[in-house]
C-alpha cells in the first residue's frame, strides 16, 4: 500500500505555530493548487484549497520562510480525522501531513505574482529538493503497480 502525495501550490495565509499538549510544535496552512483543466463555463483554471499540517523543525522553517502567496512543493501523506461532537453530527475531514516542504518561490511583501504555473506551460522549478525525472517516474511506476494489484 502507498499513501504519498505531492502538491505544488500557493499558500493562502501565513503559518501560525502552535504546540500540542505534549509540547510538539506544529502549524497548519492552506495551499491553493490549480486543477489541470479549465472550467468550460468561465475558461479559467479553478483551484482546490487543501489543508496541510506540518510538524517540528519543518513547521518552524515554514513559519519563518513562507508567507501568504508563496509557491511551495509539499510531499507527505493523506490523513483523515473524524470529528464527533456529542449530540451533533459526525464530520470527517481529509488533509495532508507534510513530511517535506520545498520553498519554490517566496512572495515579496506587497507584490503580485505574475508567473502562474498552468498545465502545458514550461516552468523551471529552482529547488534542489524537487524529485528529478527518474525519481518522479519511479514513484509513478510504484503507484501504478499498487493500483493495478
Amino acid at each position: 500500500m502507498l499513501n504519498q502525495v505531492i502538491l505544488i501550490g500557493r499558500t493562502t495565509q501565513d503559518v501560525e505555530l502552535r504546540e500540542t499538549a505534549q509540547g510538539r510544535t506544529f502549524g497548519i496552512m492552506t495551499v491553493a493548487v490549480d486543477r489541470s483543466f479549465k472550467n468550460q463555463a468561465t475558461n479559467t483554471y479553478e483551484a482546490d484549497f487543501i489543508d496541510v499540517s506540518v510538524f517540528g523543525n519543518t513547521a518552524e522553517n515554514v513559519a519563518k520562510y513562507v508567507g501568504k502567496g508563496s509557491l511551495v512543493s509539499i510531499r507527505g501523506r493523506v490523513s483523515n480525522r473524524v470529528l464527533d461532537f456529542p449530540g451533533e453530527q459526525t464530520f470527517r475531514t481529509i488533509g495532508i501531513i507534510a513530511r517535506h516542504v520545498s520553498f519554490i518561490q517566496k512572495k515579496a511583501p506587497g507584490s503580485t505574482i505574475q508567473n502562474e504555473i498552468h498545465p502545458g506551460e514550461e516552468e523551471v522549478l529552482p529547488t534542489k529538493d524537487f524529485p528529478t525525472g527518474e525519481e518522479f517516474q519511479e514513484a509513478l511506476s510504484k503507484m501504478n503497480e499498487s493500483i493495478e494489484e
